[in-house]
């Protein structure tokens, strides 16, 4: 009886960390699909498309707009400071109104934003 309740709890532990050898965990994908999705992403910046462009155009115009560069619209402490407004409470709302600059500018230079739905 005690061989049988042993076999019992072996299979059931095999068959429990079987979908993980194709990919599929309980909370979620594993290392193998995790990976593979990590590496398909998409910095924001890329999605940001204007004929005749160049990678390093982009990075020029981007930053020229008060960008990061390579990212897209990340903002320094500095210039979170100089935004920010007496009623504001935390970064939130500079933050904001710097990000709608920085797509202003961009449209403003001829780029269009292009989500294709995936990552």
């Amino acid at each position: 009886m005690k061989i049988f309740l042993r076999h019992i709890l072996v299979i059931g532990l095999i068959l429990s960390l079987y979908g993980c050898l194709y990919g599929q965990c309980l909370d979620g994908p594993c290392a193998l699909e995790r990976e593979k999705m990590i590496r398909s992403i998409k910095p924001y910046i890329e999605r940001w498309i204007k004929e005749g462009m160049s990678r390093e155009s982009r990075i020029q115009d981007s930053i020229s707009c008060g960008g990061n560069g390579d990212r897209g619209p990340g903002f320094s402490a500095q210039q979170l400071n100089a935004a920010r407004q007496l009623e504001d409470k935390n970064d939130f709302a500079p933050r904001t109104r710097l990000s709608m600059a920085w797509v202003e500018c961009m449209k403003s230079k001829g780029y269009e934003y292009r989500y294709t739905g995936t990552y």
